[in-house]
């Protein structure tokens, strides 16, 4: 018995959780980018961070790329590869940066 399974792309888990993994590593990617700009100094200081939940979606990434791997894993290495070469463009930071814009206040912050 092996713990990797074949089980098809075509499968309603394998599309629902490649859409979820994407979206979370969008807005993850995002954050990431906004810590980093934090610790050189090129963030605004009056702009707000992203709400608290966001920490959550780290987990959720490492999660979801493991069920990928036991699912398909071909595909589940595949997806990762990708979403690395999507990270180091930066093509899952804009989408992140879309994806939070609501989440984002908008005005003068109360410091």
């Amino acid at each position: 018995m092996t713990i990797f399974q074949n089980i098809p792309i075509t499968s309603p888990w394998t599309i629902a959780i490649s859409i979820i993994l994407f979206v979370s590593e969008s807005v993850t990617t995002f954050d990431m980018r906004i810590l980093q700009a934090k610790r050189r100094g090129d963030y605004p200081e009056g702009d707000h961070d992203l709400p608290g939940w966001v920490a959550w979606l780290y987990w959720l990434n490492w999660i979801l790329k493991a069920t990928l791997l036991i699912l398909n894993w071909r595909y589940g290495l595949g997806v990762i590869v990708v979403l690395f070469i999507l990270k180091v463009l930066p093509v899952l930071e804009v989408i992140g940066n879309v994806l939070m814009a609501p989440f984002k206040p908008k005005g003068p912050t109360m410091n």
